[in-house]
């Protein structure tokens, strides 16, 4: 009979040697996981404070872009197209830059119906040397009237040696 008490005992012993680690470590795992999850809504709370106050600020500048940013293009517009004095202002340019015009072709482009502008699409010919075409993108930089340099070509010219032909293609606006 004392075989069986040592006996199951000795079972009980085993059984909670065994049994103890995995409930005692599960328990330990549950209450760490608890306190990570804790930790994970704390900071999902604060990053969504966050969002929130950029959402916020980024409304409150696209409204003030939105609501500035048409009069001060306006601004820049011209209301006709006045073509004469657009190439005039190009020929200026390339004189003061060392470069010749050769060839300019306008044509009006035709745009959305949304939009309060109307864009004229012009294609530059030009001969010079690269520091020439540098300061006429620096004089077209600083223009009064808004142009937009779509796209450069350039090829060295045959005819004569150091100069190079560009090709230009850019974008003017004017009022509807």
């Amino acid at each position: 009979m004392n075989s069986r008490r040592i006996l199951g005992a000795f079972v009980i012993a085993i059984a909670l040697f065994f049994f103890w680690p995995g409930v005692v470590g599960q328990w330990q795992k549950v209450s760490a996981m608890r306190a990570a999850v804790a930790e994970r809504t704390d900071l999902l709370a604060q990053r969504q404070v966050l969002l929130a106050k950029i959402n916020t600020a980024y409304a409150e500048y696209q409204s003030k872009v939105s609501s500035t940013d048409g009069t001060k293009f306006s601004a820049l517009v011209p209301v006709h197209k006045d073509q004469a004095e657009l190439i005039s202002a190009l020929q200026d340019m390339a004189t003061q830059a060392g470069a010749q015009l050769n060839d300019i072709s306008i044509a009006e482009a035709t745009t959305a119906t949304d939009t309060k502008y109307k864009t004229l699409t012009m294609s530059l010919k030009m001969t010079g040397s690269y520091t020439s075409l540098r300061q006429f993108l620096g004089s077209v930089e600083v223009y009064v009237r808004v142009l937009n340099v779509k796209s450069i070509q350039a090829a060295s010219d045959t005819r004569t040696s150091g100069q190079l032909t560009f090709t230009i293609s850019a974008d003017a606006y004017f009022l509807k």
